[in-house]
């Protein structure tokens, strides 16, 4: 497995919206764009006291499927917990994945096809590159008027996030964009890729308004995970199909 090495890195948006697009492209299609470019889309539906409906909770499993990687509706309360769990869970899918690849080609086996020992050992080396791997994640930030009283819940679920990338031996970077921006815009720059998140500057910048242009965000995720591999030499792992909703 000498391709695997903590200089690869892993790339992810993460979606935090209540509801369905409104403005814009088809977020279906931008994930499955993002999903080619080896960047896996997982998406959290937060929900209060109503809910999203049927049209919001089909919407994101479809980008979180069309994306590659996992989809979550949850009450405010465990969102701090859900995004954690999402995307160290879909490092390990990553990784494995690219493991089994390593596996067909030099044994012919996937690592289920494996002894029980040398299985045991594989997922020692999983688990081992999941903390060693660079990690470059986005997280899309829905700010339409209906997610108001839910702000400062996700304020603090990115600030969480992030602490908890820190303990990693490998790079974490966070960048935070929000949808809508100001005016016309669709999206916002909130915080560049960093590996601390400026509270402050989410406090100012998470103002809900206006609608709800998913797609066009997962486009402007795109564009910032690309930017920053033309500025890096890091290998990357390309994700496969995953969802997981519930």
């Amino acid at each position: 497995m000498g391709s695997l090495s903590k200089e690869a890195m892993i790339r992810q948006i993460l979606v935090i919206t209540d509801g369905y697009s409104n403005i814009g492209e088809d977020p279906i299609q931008c994930a499955s764009e993002a999903r080619r470019q080896g960047i896996v889309v997982n998406v959290i539906g937060v929900v209060d006291k109503g809910d999203m409906g049927v049209v919001g909770r089909d919407e994101a499993m479809s980008i979180a499927d069309a994306g590659g990687g996992m989809c979550r509706i949850v009450h405010p309360v465990d969102l701090s917990a859900t995004a954690q769990m999402m995307t160290h869970q879909t490092m390990q899918m990553t990784l494995q994945q690219v493991v089994n690849q390593e596996l067909q080609s030099v044994m012919g086996k996937s690592t289920e096809e494996l002894p029980p020992a040398d299985r045991s050992r594989v997922m020692q080396v999983v688990d081992k590159l999941e903390e060693e791997v660079g990690l470059h994640v986005v997280v899309a930030i829905d700010t339409s008027a209906s997610m108001k009283d839910k702000i400062p819940t996700v304020r603090e679920a990115v600030r969480d996030l992030a602490l908890s990338l820190q303990v990693r031996l490998g790079t974490s970077q966070v960048a935070v964009i929000a949808f809508p921006g100001a005016g016309e815009q669709s999206t916002k720059l909130v915080q560049d890729f960093s590996d601390e998140v400026d509270m402050q500057g989410l406090e100012a910048s998470l103002q809900a308004r206006g609608g709800t242009p998913t797609g066009p965000a997962i486009r402007h995720a795109i564009s910032l995970l690309k930017q920053l591999r033309h500025d890096t030499s890091a290998v990357e792992f390309e994700d496969g199909p995953r969802r997981d909703y519930a």
